[in-house]
């Protein structure tokens, strides 16, 4: 099960590198890594929590969208490697179903990490993995902005 704990960064950072076991699970069975359906059910669900804790619907899914963003982004770059370099591709892969339970309890803890956060803007936190620098960037999109 997913860590809660931790800083908004951290739950970040912990959300992206379960995007690469992502990756992995997806590649190893032919699945591509975009899922709209998932997806949307994921955003509906985020917005349903955000109004239970007090959270702004809209900005909850806002943020969860650019984690999505940010972990297809990953997932995109690594199924492009294991493509051009075979050596490389991951031998099987984790559980997806399980995959998604730690990632459906990390988005929990996210969201009340950012009710926790206030309104101020958010800045992306350094990383020295060149692989997760623009998805970085992408997962803290909406939060660098001044609310509206």
């Amino acid at each position: 099960m997913a860590e809660t704990g931790g800083s908004l960064p951290a739950l970040v950072l912990r959300r992206l590198a379960i995007s690469e076991q992502v990756a992995a699970a997806k590649f190893g069975t032919g699945r591509p890594v975009d899922d709209p359906v998932r997806e949307q059910r994921e955003l509906a669900r985020v917005r349903d929590r955000a109004r239970e804790i007090g959270l702004d619907p809209d900005r909850a899914a806002g943020f969860l969208a650019d984690q999505i963003a940010a972990s297809k982004q990953v997932q995109h770059r690594l199924f492009a490697h294991w493509t051009a370099h075979p050596g490389d591709r991951p031998t099987g892969g984790p559980d997806l179903s399980v995959l998604r339970a730690e990632l459906d309890g990390l988005t929990v803890a996210l969201l009340d990490q950012l009710r926790a956060t206030g309104p101020e803007p958010l800045t992306p936190p350094e990383t020295p993995d060149e692989l997760k620098q623009e998805p970085l960037r992408t997962a803290f999109r909406s939060l660098a902005q001044r609310p509206s």
